[in-house]
């Protein structure tokens, strides 16, 4: 069921003749309780039930408009994307955690920081990471040859201390692989407090008042500053050039005024591509070899593909454009699963969208989540299947039916690095390991922030 209602029309686009169609809600709430609840399902569901063009309602009058059509989708994010910046709703909350880095950032802030990262993230800079990459999965694989074979571990812990591992390496030369638990603890609590803070904008509580979630988000907050300032202040007393991302940032210069960045803002940088280039990447690892192991004929056809291109070497950089269908699995895992499952705008100005006025200032929410699962885009959507992503199925899609790192100027800085890393880790550990599930678990995605499997997730290493 939903209700339609007359939109207020605009002497900027008087061609706007479609209306917003409103799901039904609670009298008082509307639909903020079954979003806060469980939103992949609510947003699913009703773009299900009701279409493409949404607009949601929430206690005080509050508002959002929720798009999935991948028109709508490339409209926000690349067409028309200087009418749209992310919304107070999200910068504040997760500023708390990342400072004024790349995702929180914005307007000429953001330019001079993304053109200072820029160099960082250069096909050629990545290029030499690869086997770093390499290392650290082997080196990870080397522990668990240590281990009985048929060892149960944590899937999932054992995905963050891989990438951590190799994301600390790639910024500042170190293994974090020590600080796994700690970091990776402090990481979710933290965001678990920034996603509240979020549904309860703009009604939000100065960090001083000393409430038992503000203490644990200091504490938490705390733990990831005390690590990142001293591997800085440390660096800044090493005269010598190290060959990672911490020491392109500290070198680069602004084009126009000759100024780098301050500690404050190396350290927001820092924490932002640390949590964005592990936490991301290890949920994304985690999901997939989930998925693998409840499609033992996929499983299969990926060992194939690596006996007969690597048999049993090291996987290089090289290897990666002969290796197609670990990518085709990564990429259909991004698919069900993508680590960043919805992204929030605020329109500039009023525009329009396919026939639909959207207001000044209206807050817009995309979703890769709903999106990727679209039953008109996607054949079977729910099923994991590979083979959509060969080149004639990609390019017979719109182009923003599928949109995991994001679009436009905004897209994530890191994408090609975190293909690179995925599809290296997946060849290293997949020639030499068989991954299983333990049976009779239950396995729910978890959208507090990074779309993670919730909780442990046991599985079982056998040797190839």
């Amino acid at each position: 069921m939903c209700s339609m209602s007359a939109e207020p029309k605009s002497k900027n686009y008087p061609e706007a003749t479609n209306e917003w169609k409103t799901p039904d809600g609670e009298f008082f709430w509307g639909s903020a309780q079954q979003v806060k609840n469980d939103p992949l399902n609510f947003y699913l569901q009703a773009q299900r039930q009701n279409g493409d063009y949404l607009k949601l309602k929430a206690m005080l009058g509050f508002e959002w408009y929720f798009l999935t059509n991948p028109t709508a989708v490339e409209h926000v994010l690349q067409t028309n994307q200087k009418n749209f910046r992310k919304p107070d709703l999200f910068m504040k909350p997760a500023s708390l955690m990342l400072g004024s880095g790349l995702l929180t950032s914005e307007g000429s802030f953001w330019v001079k920081h993304r053109r200072l990262s820029q160099p960082a993230f250069h096909r050629n800079s990545i290029a030499k990471l690869a086997s770093t990459v390499v290392e650290c999965s082997e080196k990870m694989l080397s522990r668990w040859d240590n281990m009985p074979d048929g060892s149960v571990v944590d899937l999932q812990h054992e995905m963050v201390q891989l990438t951590l591992s190799v994301a600390g390496r790639a910024l500042f030369s170190i293994d974090l692989a020590e600080h796994a638990t700690d970091v990776g603890r402090a990481v979710r609590e933290a965001f678990a407090i920034v996603n509240a803070k979020m549904f309860a904008y703009p009604l939000l509580l100065p960090l001083w008042v000393p409430t038992s979630e503000h203490q644990q988000f200091k504490q938490s907050k705390g733990i990831m500053d005390s690590v990142f300032t001293k591997i800085i202040t440390e660096r800044r007393k090493d005269p010598d050039e190290h060959n990672d991302l911490l020491g392109m940032l500290m070198s680069a210069r602004d084009e126009e005024t000759g100024a780098g960045m301050t500690d404050d803002e190396l350290k927001d940088e820092v924490v932002t591509l640390l949590i964005a280039g592990h936490d991301t990447v290890a949920a994304a690892l985690s999901w997939t070899w989930i998925l693998l192991s409840q499609n033992p004929h996929v499983m299969a056809q990926l060992h194939d593909e690596l006996k007969a291109e690597l048999d049993g070497r090291s996987p290089a950089l090289s290897d990666l454009e002969h290796l197609p269908y670990a990518r085709m699995i990564f990429d259909e895992s991004l698919r069900l699963y993508p680590p960043a499952w919805g992204q929030p705008r605020q329109a500039i100005e009023d525009d329009l969208i396919d026939g639909y006025l959207l207001p000044k200032n209206a807050i817009v929410s995309l979703s890769q989540w709903v999106t990727h699962r679209h039953a008109e885009l996607w054949d079977k959507p729910d099923v994991f299947d590979p083979e959509r992503f060969t080149p004639d199925k990609i390019k017979a899609r719109p182009k923003f039916a599928y949109f995991p790192f994001g679009g436009g100027s905004r897209v994530c800085i890191g994408q090609s690095f975190a293909l690179m890393e995925a599809q290296l880790a997946i060849a290293t550990i997949g020639q030499r390991y068989q991954i299983d599930l333990v049976a009779g678990q239950s396995i729910v995605p978890d959208p507090t922030f990074t779309l993670i499997p919730k909780g442990k997730i046991s599985a079982t290493l056998r040797r190839r």
